[in-house]
């Protein structure tokens, strides 16, 4: 990538700049009156968002992740894609799919009407993804930093036949104490239980969901708003999804924590994933010549 043509061609004076990050790899810089954020054209991946008036960051990302090629970075809001979690029979390639460790291209750059900037990002098939997904696509990402944060994944599907896909956005939010938040909206819905030793178990939620173990659940049938209730950050952080019925809530706990080189033993006390995906039982197909949408909008506020 070169870095004065990418600022020539999409650049915004005041607003949005592009420069060379950790790893070499470009990064997107936001600065706009509404809010501060950091992107990722390496893997199409929002790194940091920050309202105005916000003390703390919307995400977090931990130290020891990885910024080189074919490497996921730990943190921020990785897109999983054609495949959440392991690939689907028939299928072979990394785990959540290979959309969140390819390079993507600016497609392109706007200031919005409200102060709020749009950035467009894409990701088209070649030899490489056709090698482990053998079908001709259109991946866009939409993402509105502005007073919330939206982030919109749009699959098109650029030949004759249909395809099936999982996806999530898999967003990792920074939290004071994961042992202290509560996560709102999921009381009653079913979920599938993830966590070592579980086996897949069906359960019901009961309440708010908390953390005092390893956390690795797919809920079902849930609802459209989600909300994270912070006591030591002093915030709330909403989450409004749209084309999604499944969500994942994950906090790695002590034990993989340590496993895991591109995360901090301490790391889980600081950070909580809340998933907007589609997964299970909700797996989605684009006709040929289709497309499919999942969206999630982010906004804090104070607690």
């Amino acid at each position: 990538m070169n870095i004065d043509a990418l600022n020539a061609e999409f650049g915004i004076d005041g607003t949005l700049r592009i420069v060379a990050g950790r790893g070499g790899l470009a990064i997107i810089e936001v600065y706009n009156p509404l809010a501060n954020a950091t992107l990722s054209p390496y893997a199409g991946q929002v790194l940091s968002y920050c309202p105005v008036a916000a003390a703390d960051d919307l995400l977090f990302v931990s130290e020891r992740a990885f910024f080189e090629s074919g490497k996921g970075i730990k943190g921020g809001i990785p897109i999983c894609w054609p495949w959440f979690g392991a690939a689907r029979a028939g299928q072979t390639g990394p785990a959540h799919g290979f959309a969140r460790t390819l390079p993507w291209s600016i497609l392109a750059t706007a200031t919005l009407p409200s102060g709020a900037t749009r950035i467009t990002l894409g990701l088209a098939d070649d030899g490489e993804t056709q090698a482990l997904w053998p079908y001709h696509f259109n991946l866009l990402v939409e993402i509105t930093v502005g007073a919330a944060l939206t982030v919109e994944l749009i699959t098109r599907n650029a030949g004759d036949q249909a395809f099936q896909i999982t996806q999530g956005l898999h967003s990792y939010f920074r939290v004071g104490d994961a042992t202290r938040v509560r996560v709102l909206g999921l009381d009653g819905c079913s979920y599938i239980d993830k966590a070592a030793g579980a086996n897949d178990a069906i359960v019901t939620q009961q309440g708010p969901v908390t953390v005092a173990a390893e956390v690795n659940r797919i809920y079902e049938s849930v609802p459209a708003a989600l909300t994270i209730e912070d006591p030591v950050l002093e915030r709330r952080i909403r989450i409004a999804s749209r084309h999604s019925a499944t969500c994942v809530v994950w906090n790695p706990w002590v034990e993989t924590a340590r496993a895991m080189a591109d995360l901090d033993d301490l790391d889980y006390r600081i950070m909580l994933c809340v998933e907007t995906v589609n997964t299970a039982s909700e797996v989605i197909e684009v006709p040929g010549g289709g497309e499919a949408r999942l969206a999630a909008e982010y906004a804090i506020e104070p607690l």
